[in-house]
C-alpha cells in the first residue's frame, strides 16, 4: 500500500533529511515515486514509474525540492498501469492556482475523468475534489475554500461509499490539507520549531524516533506556514 509525506514552513525549507528516510519505503512500494513542490505559485512535480530509492532522478528531486509545501509519495499498483501518469502527485489549476493531491487508499467504484492523464482511482478522485469545490465555490454568496474542500470529501464517500479507503494530501501551495480516513495506514504529524518559525511534517511511516502523533481520523486538517490553522469535526 502507498506511502505519503507532506511538509509545511513557515518559510522555504528543504527536506534534504525527511525524503531519505523516506525513500526507504519504496522498498515496499517499487512501482513509482513522485516529489512536488512550488516555485512562484507553480507545481513543480517530478515522478517516475520506477523504485525511488533505485533511481537517481528521485535523490535529484530531492536536491531541486525547495519549497514551502514539499508532498511525496511511493507507490504500490492495485490493477493500473505502471508508468509516469499514474504517479503521484497529481496537478489541477483551479482559480489560477497550482493544486496538488497525493492519496494513500482505493476505490474500486469510479469513472474515467475526461480531465485524467491516467487510469488510477487516486486520479478520479481529485478531479472528482476539484469539481465539487469549484462547483461550492461558484453556488453564490461567500464561500470558502475551507468548507469546500468538507463538502467534496463528504460527497466522495457519498458517491463511493465509506468503505472507500481514503488518506489525502493536498495543497494548493499556500496551505496543506491533510485528511486520514483509513485506519489501517495512519497519517502521522511531527511539529518541529525552526529560526523561521513552525515547521510541520506528515507521513504514514514514523521517519525518526520522535513523537509522531497520528492525525484524528475522518477530520480535515488546514495546515499553512508549519501550523495547524483549523480541524473539522468528524466528516
Amino acid at each position: 500500500m502507498c506511502d505519503l509525506f507532506g511538509m509545511s514552513c513557515n518559510n522555504v525549507d528543504r527536506a534534504t533529511k525527511s525524503l531519505p528516510r523516506f525513500a526507504r519505503f519504496a522498498e515496499s512500494n517499487p512501482h513509482g515515486w513522485g516529489i512536488g513542490w512550488y516555485e512562484d505559485g507553480v507545481a513543480i512535480v517530478e515522478r517516475a514509474p520506477e523504485q525511488g530509492n533505485h533511481d537517481p532522478r528521485y535523490w535529484d528531486a530531492i536536491e531541486n525540492a525547495s519549497s514551502e509545501v514539499i508532498i511525496g509519495h511511493v507507490r504500490w499498483a492495485t490493477g493500473t498501469a505502471q508508468c509516469e501518469c499514474n504517479c503521484h502527485p497529481f496537478t489541477r489549476k483551479h482559480r489560477g492556482r497550482d493544486w496538488m493531491l497525493a492519496h494513500n487508499g482505493w476505490s474500486n467504484n469510479y469513472s474515467i475523468h475526461p480531465d485524467s492523464e491516467g487510469d488510477t482511482d487516486s486520479e478520479q478522485i481529485f478531479h472528482e475534489i476539484m469539481d465539487e469545490v469549484n462547483d461550492y465555490q461558484e453556488s453564490g454568496g461567500i464561500k470558502g475554500l475551507y468548507p469546500a474542500l468538507k463538502q467534496a470529501i463528504s460527497g466522495v464517500f457519498e458517491r463511493h461509499g465509506r468503505e472507500v479507503r481514503l488518506n489525502l494530501l493536498i495543497s494548493d501551495g499556500r496551505t496543506l490539507y491533510a485528511f486520514n480516513h483509513y485506519s489501517r495506514k495512519p497519517i502521522y504529524m511531527l511539529r518541529r520549531s525552526k529560526s523561521y518559525g513552525g515547521a510541520v511534517l506528515l507521513s504514514t511511516q514514523k521517519l525518526t524516533d520522535e513523537d509522531w502523533e497520528p492525525i484524528p481520523k475522518n477530520r480535515l486538517l488546514a495546515i499553512d506556514g508549519g501550523e495547524v490553522q483549523v480541524m473539522s469535526s468528524t466528516i
